[in-house]
């Protein structure tokens, strides 16, 4: 099982946000059993970025920690701007393993064609039975599949799970997939695919609580419980 921490998402407080404040918390996360590290770079006044330049200053920091590096491509990060999004990431000099590309969002094709120029994996974002059918119906070669039901009431959340899953399996999909939650349901979601075998996520990006409750202080904590609840 891989367990990848997501270290800051889009929260604009109690996250690392510096590249230093990046490496300094994935290196914790790795030490506590995290074996990837997913993460939204910003620029120096705190907002989420695809510019090179912040890029390249993140993958620096991210790499010291010595695992396997993931960042977003969310579209909201350049407004919804299909063209500035495409231009920022074909102008990526230091390049990370792998980027999540969400089937949700226009021009994610024409965005998957720059990934594979940069030698860069991609994590196929699925929020949905439907994007299931899109991912297989689209023969892109990813190298996991980010299976990620939107709500935030548990017992939805998983039967949005179960729904993309029943899709992959019933399209042959072989592609291993990382399941996570949001908010309230993410410890809800990630006790189910467990015992199914699937790769799961945890950080300050998704949930900033502990199963009982208790707020999580930084993501090493939530890594760390997440090691002695599923390993």
């Amino acid at each position: 099982m891989v367990l990848q921490a997501c270290l800051n998402g889009d929260r604009e407080s109690g996250v690392p946000r510096s590249p230093e404040e990046l490496g300094a918390e994935a290196r914790a996360c790795v030490a506590a059993g995290a074996a990837s590290l997913h993460a939204h770079p910003r620029d120096p006044d705190g907002h989420e970025s695809l510019d090179p330049v912040d890029i390249a200053a993140a993958v620096r920091e991210l790499r010291t920690a010595g695992v396997e590096v993931s960042l977003s491509t969310g579209l909201w990060i350049t407004a919804g701007d299909v063209d500035a999004r495409l231009r920022a990431v074909t102008e990526w000099t230091e390049c990370p393993d792998l980027v999540s590309l969400n089937l949700s969002e226009e021009g994610w094709q024409d965005l998957a064609g720059v990934l594979a120029g940069h030698g860069i994996g991609i994590e196929a974002g699925v929020w949905n039975a439907a994007g299931a059918e899109d991912l297989l119906a689209s023969g892109l070669q990813v190298r996991r599949v980010l299976v990620e039901p939107r709500s935030e009431t548990s017992a939805e959340a998983i039967a949005m799970a179960d729904e993309i899953d029943v899709v992959l399996d019933e399209g042959g999909s072989s592609v291993p997939r990382l399941h996570h939650g949001v908010g309230p349901a993410t410890w809800a979601v990630l006790d189910a695919a467990v015992p199914r075998g699937h790769d799961i996520r945890i950080g300050l990006e998704d949930v900033t609580t502990l199963p009982d409750g208790r707020r999580a202080p930084d993501n090493a904590a939530l890594v760390v419980e997440a090691v002695l609840r599923y390993r």
